[in-house]
Formats: structure tokens, C-alpha cells, sequence
């Protein structure tokens, strides 16, 4: 981005707009996207990565739909994370009193072994990548989105993989993994994307 960039405040999750225009939502949507996906690492120096991952984590799934028999009207928003105990407690203070889709957030930490299935929203961090393709495998076809900063993880069948690049939160998309989990992610993320895999052809 170029001129007044923008961050996310680790602590609410929110776009910072010091110094920007403020913009409709329907019209400027694409552009608060890219400053809420695409912010610096280097805030400020109380800013820890672990913060600025969940805020990253919960702008994220806004751009998301979930299938309706996914989200009963009655249901909260599950966001699991597996192998990150200081991310499960960042994303915590992040979606405390919040909502997503006009459902309350929950937080469960959770373990290879377990009911994945019931997640909404799964991070993975700190497995091998022999366990990555067996929690992917165990969610094939449900609708949970995988999120993972493990190298290789949409080649492994994770839905997004989020890395640093050039000091900045970036992401690539497996998007043949999405629809098989009938997720269907915005087109303002798709153009975001640094890297997107369809099938089984090279990413573009």
C-alpha cells in the first residue's frame, strides 16, 4: 500500500485510521480489507506477533460465509486453535465482547485428536506437517476454515497459510480446498491473496 498506511490495534482488532479518510463500508470495502489484512508487523514495540496474528485471524473470517446448517441461528462462532497457546489467548482478548455474523465468539483450544469437526475457524501452528495433513484430513468436507503459518500448509490442504513477507502479514488461498468445505471466501480476499491454489495446477 502507498501513502497513509493503516494497522489493526492488537488490542480490539480494529482498523487504525489516523490520518485516512474515513470511507463508506460498502463502497470502500475493499481498501479497509487490505489495510486490515495486510498490516505491518512492526507496529509499535508492545505490539507481540501472537496479537497482531488473532487481529489478523478475526478480519479474516469476516470475509468468509459458512453455510447456513454451519451457523444455526442459536449457535456462537467456534474459533479453535491447535498448537499456539499465546495466539488461543490473544485471539481471546480480541473477540471478547465481539461478535461475527451476529453470533457471540468462542475460543477453544483444541488438540489434533479432537471433535475439529465442531470448529467454525481452525488455526494450526507449531505440528510437523505429517500431523497438518491429518488434521486437514480429518475436517475434509466439513466447513471449518483452516488457517496455519506452517510452511507448505495449503499444499497440504489448509485452506490459507499466513506468512511474513517484507515485514507484513501476507497470505496465500487454497481454493479448491474452500468450496470442497462449501466455504466461499470475498473476491476483495481472493485479490489480496500473494499466492492462490486451484486444483492441482500451479498457484497463481
Amino acid at each position: 500500500m502507498s501513502g497513509n498506511d493503516a494497522t489493526v490495534d492488537p488490542r480490539t482488532g480494529n482498523l487504525d485510521q489516523s490520518g485516512m479518510t474515513v470511507v463508506p463500508w460498502r463502497r470502500g470495502a475493499g481498501a479497509i480489507l487490505a489495510c486490515l489484512l495486510c498490516a505491518s508487523t512492526a507496529l509499535t514495540q508492545d505490539v507481540t506477533e501472537p496479537s497482531l496474528k488473532a487481529a489478523f485471524v478475526y478480519n479474516f473470517a469476516k470475509f468468509a460465509e459458512w453455510p447456513l446448517d454451519a451457523l444455526p441461528a442459536t449457535a456462537s462462532f467456534t474459533a479453535c486453535v491447535l498448537g499456539d497457546g499465546p495466539l488461543g489467548d490473544a485471539l481471546e482478548r480480541s473477540v471478547k465482547g465481539r461478535v461475527l455474523f451476529g453470533r457471540s465468539v468462542s475460543v477453544s483450544r483444541v488438540t489434533a485428536e479432537g471433535p475439529l469437526r465442531a470448529c467454525h475457524l481452525l488455526y494450526v501452528s507449531g505440528v510437523s506437517a505429517a500431523q497438518v495433513s491429518l488434521v486437514v484430513a480429518s475436517v475434509k468436507g466439513a466447513p471449518v476454515l483452516t488457517i496455519g503459518d506452517i510452511d507448505g500448509f495449503t499444499s497440504l490442504g489448509g485452506i490459507a497459510h499466513v506468512f511474513v513477507e517484507n515485514g507484513r502479514m501476507r497470505f496465500e488461498l487454497n481454493l479448491e480446498r474452500a468450496k470442497l468445505s462449501r466455504l466461499q471466501l470475498s473476491s476483495k480476499l481472493l485479490a489480496l491473496a500473494a499466492r492462490i491454489h486451484e486444483g492441482s495446477g500451479a498457484p497463481r
